[in-house]
């Protein structure tokens, strides 16, 4: 499977599976562009679990939001073309400010970690299979790999099995957020374990 098919894929899950966040309601084609700058800019991580050749998860996560808003910048003839119908709508266009402003940190504890996952999906049929856990695990080892100590991850207070799944991952709640007016959250952080120092033979030192 290309990249861009990748990419497409994994915002057509989102566009179906994540309806009830706003993103979703930018079309496919915004967020094959926002997905696509994730997998490529420094910084951040687009996973994704394939079954029979297609995929039936993903899970994104970012050291920061920075470098995936310019890597987006680089395209700005796309990037317009994709967001035609939002910028003919003010009250997207002041939904999408809200998200600029979380992702720049704007009324995030500064004592949260920076890290964050972004977006998690699986395909229905697979729901239950571990995908989930696996997705979590990986974006726990990429972090790792990056020196990074935790993240955080933000839920929608509505969203109960989200909040058992995080909590049994090890998640622990830290704080409430409203991302969008009158929409609370809530975050949790999730430790991470270093990774094991390997020595000369490949066998932790």
């Amino acid at each position: 499977m290309s990249p861009a098919e990748r990419y497409r894929r994994v915002a057509a899950m989102h566009a179906a599976h994540l309806d009830q966040g706003f993103l979703a309601t930018l079309g496919a084609p915004f967020l094959t562009e926002v997905y696509r700058a994730m997998d490529e800019a420094e910084g951040s991580v687009l996973l994704v679990e394939e079954s029979d050749g297609r995929i039936v998860g993903f899970m994104a996560g970012a050291s920061g939001m920075g470098t995936i808003y310019r890597r987006m910048l680089r395209r700005p003839v796309r990037l317009t073309s994709t967001l035609m119908p939002v910028l003919l709508r003010p009250s997207k266009i002041m939904r999408m400010f809200e998200i600029l402003r979380y992702g720049r940190g704007a009324g995030v504890d500064p004592d949260l970690p920076r890290a964050e996952l972004l977006s998690v999906a699986v395909d229905p049929g697979y729901r239950g299979t571990g995908v989930a856990a696996r997705l979590y695990r990986r974006l726990e080892t990429h972090f790792a790999r990056q020196g990074i100590g935790a993240f955080r991850v933000t839920v929608g207070e509505s969203l109960v099995d989200a909040h058992r799944f995080y909590r049994r991952m090890g998640a622990k709640p830290a704080g409430r957020v409203e991302v969008h007016a009158g929409q609370g959250s809530l975050v949790y952080v999730q430790e991470v374990s270093a990774l094991p120092v390997m020595g000369a033979r490949g066998r932790p030192a």
